[in-house]
């Protein structure tokens, strides 16, 4: 992220300290940082609560401080956690899997009422969009609740082309309003950090796609339950942007590993400076599409057997953002998906008597059934997510129909 350098020179809050020498490791450099991370976890009472978190394991918070119930504001809790002493009473995750929640909440019913909405960018790193064949950068909803960091995931019946997308998370701490945008500094207030997984069925994606345009088939691909995982961690943006000064970076390494059976192999490795456009630009990009077409995204998706818009940005009077929404920032390159081969699959799908878009579907799923290495994510598999400074997530891809509760869920 290459702003937030840059918006960590202007901060007002900002205090010099040393700046890491060349040979630093990143992230061993923002693990040395006084960098207040909040994660929110169930203590040895089952009670959900938002901690601060003191020492990691692999990426996974392992030692923690209380400041605040689980339910509580964010900003007062990311506040809490930047003045919270030393000494804090502290106690140890031993299960990240059975103690560790989704950072903050954002129910699937707010979502489908269109209260508050995830928006997601797609090619917004130049390497995944010609590996994905080509095009700018677009925006798409992903109404999908966010699920815990640890535990699984848990694809719907019939998906073969699962995918993963380590991605940069955003969620707003206050209303952005898409008329009266603020300026970088004032996003970064707005703002707290967190590693995602935008999972995809990359299925829909291809059977929708055209030979011009955006496919309407993301919202169907990436908005299916339990296809966000979010977490473990939340870090306020002007504590991530000193920190990211005093090692001297203008971005965060961002990386996917898989593991088959025989241990994890790196899929995606890449840097947030890498971005094409970051948050502001693409909240810009948000109140030209409100401006000029209203709050719906133009792609449908099937729910419940009525097909329906999702919004960008909510109140056709006062567009905005609101508080606890979230945005994905995009995926660098690494998916599972293969790159498209235009004029191979015209031949190919000629053969046939299919269209390009047909072979390619029929060519993706033939991946899947000769159990492809470094392919689609299969039943078993294991997938790590992280990001320097926001710890790693660790999940294991389960059969449909497997419980995958988050710990804090007390519904």
């Amino acid at each position: 992220m290459t702003r937030l350098l840059w918006l960590a020179l202007l901060s007002a809050m900002f205090v010099p300290v040393a700046s890491a020498s060349a040979e630093s490791d990143l992230a061993r450099c923002l693990a040395a940082q006084d960098l207040p991370r909040v994660a929110r976890v169930v203590d040895a009472d089952g009670t959900p609560r938002h901690v601060r978190v003191l020492e990691t394991r692999d990426g996974a918070p392992s030692r923690v401080a209380p400041i605040a119930p689980g339910d509580g504001s964010l900003r007062d809790v990311l506040e809490r956690a930047a003045a919270l002493p030393a000494d804090a009473p502290s106690f140890a995750i031993t299960d990240p899997a059975s103690q560790v929640c989704t950072p903050f909440t954002l129910s699937q019913a707010e979502l489908d009422a269109g209260e508050h909405v995830v928006v997601a960018a797609g090619l917004n790193y130049a390497a995944h969009a010609e590996e994905a064949g080509g095009g700018d950068t677009f925006l798409f909803p992903k109404p999908v609740e966010p699920t815990p960091p640890y535990g699984a995931i848990v694809p719907p019946a019939g998906v073969a082309l699962l995918d993963y997308e380590v991605e940069l998370g955003l969620v707003l701490l206050e209303d952005v309003f898409l008329r009266d945008l603020p300026d970088e500094q004032s996003l970064l207030e707005k703002t707290a950090y967190f590693v995602a997984n935008d999972v995809t069925d990359r299925e829909p994606i291809i059977t929708h796609a055209t030979l011009s345009g955006t496919s309407d088939g993301f919202v169907e691909a990436k908005g299916q339950p339990g296809f966000l995982p979010a977490g473990p961690m939340l870090v306020h943006g002007p504590a991530l942007g000193r920190a990211l000064f005093a090692c001297d970076a203008e971005g965060m390494g961002l990386r996917l590993e898989v593991d088959e059976g025989s241990g994890f192999v790196v899929r995606q490795d890449a840097d947030t400076g890498l971005m094409l456009e970051e948050p502001l630009a693409l909240l810009a990009r948000i109140a030209r599409h409100v401006e000029e077409h209203g709050l719906d995204s133009p792609m449908p998706v099937d729910r419940d057997g009525v097909t329906r818009l999702y919004p960008l940005a909510v109140d056709a009077d006062a567009p905005r953002l609101p508080a606890g929404s979230v945005i994905l920032t995009g995926t660098p390159e690494g998916v599972a998906l293969d790159t498209p081969d235009p004029l191979g699959l015209v031949m190919r799908g000629a053969l046939r008597l299919r269209g390009p878009f047909e072979q390619y579907r029929q060519e993706q799923l033939a991946r899947v059934a000769a159990d492809e290495p470094g392919g689609y994510l299969a039943a078993g598999d294991r997938v790590r997510a992280s990001i320097d400074g926001l710890g790693a997530q660790t999940l294991r891809v389960a059969a449909s129909g497997e419980p995958n509760p988050d710990p804090c869920d007390r519904r």
